[in-house]
């Protein structure tokens, strides 16, 4: 597939938060790759919620691979998967601090597990995040730094949340990285609870502490 037809399908499949899927991972679909490691593409089994709940939305910060193999999952429950990865690839030949190649393939595979479903578009999101993001290790100056930060734009603001009925955030990761933590922050200011997950555990509602420098 092609990376217009795949954008296409997830845009489309995103009902009232299509807008927040960032295109630089599709556009990255039709650059040639070099060593793609082998990717067992499989929808696990969900163990910390078993429905969809209106008032929650749904944030998954793990690796790339495993963040859309959940999300696809999780739209079997009914949720809307939008992905809000923002890394680039580097040039053919050259080492980067992220993997943001392997990105594409699952993109092209949740795409056409979502082509077979039916979501309302009003359905609460899945916003997919990649945790590789935040690797800044440069062994030497010749590699490609191609890290990133998810930052409030990058996300829907608590109005819009409220507008759509979300009072809820569930967050499933291994721990609460800096970046989202200060998203987050603002959230549970503006009354939006804030609950954490393992991915093993009932979500527990976390207090998200005001990030200092």
């Amino acid at each position: 597939m092609k990376a217009k037809e795949v954008y296409k399908i997830w845009y489309e499949k995103g009902g009232i938060w299509k807008g927040w899927i960032r295109p630089v991972p599709f556009i990255g679909i039709d650059t040639p790759k070099e060593n793609l490691e082998v990717i067992d593409y499989h929808i696990p089994k969900i163990k910390y919620i078993n429905k969809m709940f209106h008032d929650t939305a749904i944030i998954i910060d793990e690796s790339g691979v495993d963040s859309i193999e959940e999300g696809i999952a999780l739209a079997h429950l009914g949720y809307i998967p939008i992905p809000i990865f923002n890394g680039t690839n580097p040039s053919i030949h050259s080492k980067a601090t992220t993997n943001n190649s392997i990105i594409g393939p699952l993109l092209i595979w949740g795409a056409l597990k979502l082509k077979e479903m039916k979501l309302n578009k009003d359905n609460p999101p899945v916003f997919l995040l990649d945790s590789n993001r935040l690797h800044r290790y440069k062994i030497t100056s010749s590699i490609f730094d191609n890290s990133w930060d998810v930052y409030p734009q990058d996300l829907p603001t608590h109005h819009y949340f409220k507008k759509n009925n979300i009072t809820k955030i569930i967050v499933r990761s291994n721990q609460l990285n800096k970046d989202l933590k200060k998203i987050l922050y603002q959230y549970q200011k503006n009354k939006i609870d804030i609950l954490f997950t393992n991915g093993y555990e009932e979500p527990k509602k976390v207090k998200i502490k005001k990030y200092r420098k």
